[in-house]
């Protein structure tokens, strides 16, 4: 045994990769993969289900307003685009490493600048580039039902000329950057939507309000069904220049996708909607689709990709109105632009100060929250970006769900120390597994624990600690 305990110690110590450190720990634990996807999972069926039609899946002739011309790109671009691959990645549908093309970037990169800028200037994307392949990954399990979601793994050449693309993109739109979406951005995260979304409401209650209702909306399969023709519509009426748009014509015209799971491949079904989750531009272009959704200076709107949430202080029953004429706004030009909220699933938490009774009896004498006169669920509590949002503001319950989270971890540090691993292999488990639960977005609610919440952290951190 005490041999045993030699040689892992040695594997992990020589181990680099923290995928496969991870894989020891599990040898060593006897902890499985847990596989939420039946075996008997017809993957031709998944992959239809993944494919949204559109009402109009012609993509339109473009008329742009800046029609400068295409620039070119230079050796220096394509390389630092080529470095920035993840050779860690699945194979794409050319089956072409992405580690090729990291590791001779220096070779690779002038022959490439070529083939790229000719790519460009002729507005055209070779068809054996723009093949998905698409990898479900189980989103949430109940029972027999189980929801995916689709992520695009597409060739390294298209990847490197993305990240060209988004180089040009970026500057040239900075305009239409939105500073309510917190996705996707330079020094932002889910804790900055947190913390705004946080401080909208304490700000409000601070102030008088009654209440604040917040509704949580929630759009059925957003980027699968962005329409490609509203979008290209969009990017030409905007300062990005021709090339670029009629290379994204090309880019989304005649894709195909097929769904790969446990060897087994599905058909290939033409695309004819939405930007694939996974690929460089999709974040950028999702982004850029939603700038334009309704605002207004009295309702607080915080969004991160497609979770949108829509604030407002409530003092009288004409705020309520506001509110609800404001979602209607925000459900039109949703059905206008192609996208569909599902009020089945979009809930609304009242935040208040006030003890339950009380709220319940200002909450009583106004009117529900509405989408199109469809109620929306009314709850007391929701997970919101990986936090649990509580109506009276506390995070007693968040810290009781990450302590049962983090409790149910200790099994394993139990058996690491079982199986004689030395302190340091041990303390980077608990960096790697435990602290990240415990820490995450703790600037915002660490603040405005309770007393009783410092001695359930103290509990989980002695536990971990024995």
């Amino acid at each position: 045994m005490q041999r045993l305990n030699v040689i892992y110690n040695q594997k992990f110590m020589s181990c680099k990769n923290p995928s496969n450190m991870w894989k020891l720990f599990k040898e060593i634990t006897g902890g499985k993969q847990i596989n939420n996807i039946p075996y008997s999972f017809d993957v031709c069926t998944l992959n239809k289900s993944f494919i949204y039609s559109p009402s109009n899946a012609m993509l339109p002739s473009i008329t742009c307003v800046n029609n400068s011309p295409f620039p070119g790109f230079n050796t220096n671009d394509v390389q630092k685009c080529l470095k920035s691959l993840n050779p860690s990645q699945s194979l794409g549908p050319d089956y072409v490493p992405s580690i090729i093309f990291k590791k001779c970037s220096d070779i690779l990169c002038h022959p490439l600048t070529d083939l790229f800028n000719k790519s460009f200037s002729d507005n055209i994307v070779p068809a054996v580039w723009k093949d998905i392949k698409v990898v479900p990954i189980p989103k949430s399990s109940t029972g027999a039902c189980v929801k995916f979601r689709p992520i695009a793994i597409t060739s390294p050449f298209l990847k490197t000329m993305e990240k060209l693309l988004l180089l040009s993109l970026e500057p040239s739109l900075k305009s239409f950057n939105d500073p309510k979406q917190f996705a996707y951005k330079h020094s932002r995260s889910t804790l900055d939507a947190a913390a705004v979304l946080y401080h909208n409401i304490a700000s409000s209650l601070d102030k008088g309000a009654k209440f604040v209702r917040c509704a949580f909306l929630d759009y059925t399969s957003a980027f699968d069904s962005v329409p490609r023709d509203i979008l290209l519509n969009k990017l030409a009426a905007s300062q990005t220049e021709c090339w670029a748009v009629n290379w994204l014509h090309s880019y989304f015209s005649d894709r195909k996708q097929y769904t790969v799971y446990k060897g087994k491949s599905s058909t290939s079904l033409p695309t004819e909607a939405g930007v694939p989750q996974g690929a460089v531009l999709s974040p950028f272009l999702f982004s850029f689709f939603l700038h334009d959704l309704p605002h207004s200076d009295e309702i607080n709107f915080v969004k991160y990709a497609d979770d949108l949430t829509v604030s407002m202080a409530v003092n009288s029953q004409l705020d309520c109105t506001k509110i609800n004429s404001f979602l209607s706004e925000v459900s039109k030009w949703s059905e206008s632009n192609g996208l569909k909220l599902n009020p089945s699933k979009c809930q609304t938490v009242d935040f208040s100060l006030r003890c339950k009774r009380q709220l319940k009896e200002v909450i009583d004498s106004h009117d529900s929250c509405k989408i199109d006169d469809n109620d929306i669920g009314i709850k007391s509590e929701i997970k919101y970006l990986g936090l649990i949002l509580s109506s009276d503001l506390s995070w007693s319950s968040h810290v009781l769900a990450i302590s049962s989270k983090i409790f149910r971890l200790t099994f394993y540090i139990k058996k690491l120390r079982h199986s004689g691993i030395t302190q340091p292999l041990l303390l980077q488990f608990i960096n790697s597994c435990i602290l990240p639960i415990l820490l995450y977005c703790s600037p915002l609610f660490f603040p405005g624990l309770l007393k009783k919440d410092y001695v359930t952290i103290r509990r989980i951190l002695k536990t971990v600690s024995r």
